[in-house]
């Protein structure tokens, strides 16, 4: 039985203050980087946005860091660069852009980057991605839940056992307003 010196488990006011101020100095520092990092998603959520055909702005930036980590993760550098190609190419369109341009677009880049640009739109949609190689083939990654887009898509519904309006509106008819 080993013992344990009482000054690791003594906390004296001053050490209390020093991990407090110590805490606020690492949540300040990555505060900034959290901002530097967030304008660096911004054309990865711009593309998406213009995809989806809904509008991902900043409150999205880590959820966008995780589907494009996911999308990428095992990925070739050329097929890194193929993604950032795409990203781009759509982050420098207007975000008025048609459907059918942003299609028009996409299929004069070539086949690949059509796929990817699906591929992409689904991730959104669904919170989840395929995997198709390696030890976990054939299986799903689930990258978010709640906040897959479907959720936005679908006003009439909500993510299940997510809580929604006042106790007891479930018990009333959809009313079709979208209001509950």
């Amino acid at each position: 039985m080993a013992l344990i010196s009482r000054s690791f488990t003594y906390l004296s006011r001053r050490r209390f203050i020093q991990g407090i101020a110590g805490t606020s100095a690492i949540a300040l520092t990555s505060g900034i980087s959290g901002i530097a990092r967030a304008s660096d998603m911004m054309p990865f959520l711009k593309a998406s946005s213009l995809l989806c055909g809904i509008e991902l702005d900043r409150s999205y930036v880590q959820l966008g860091e995780d589907i494009y980590r996911a999308l990428t993760q095992g990925a070739t550098p050329q097929d890194i660069k193929n993604w950032q190609r795409l990203i781009d190419v759509l982050a420098k369109l207007p975000a008025k852009t048609t459907e059918k341009h942003l299609h028009q677009k996409l299929k004069s880049m070539g086949p690949r980057y059509l796929e990817k640009a699906r591929l992409l739109a689904r991730v959104w949609y669904t919170g989840r991605i395929e995997r198709k190689s390696g030890s976990s083939a054939g299986t799903f990654e689930v990258i978010t839940y709640d906040e897959a887009l479907v959720w936005q898509a679908c006003t009439f519904t909500k993510p299940p056992v997510t809580c929604g309006g006042h106790f007891g509106y479930w018990q009333h008819p959809y009313s079709g307003t979208g209001n509950i």
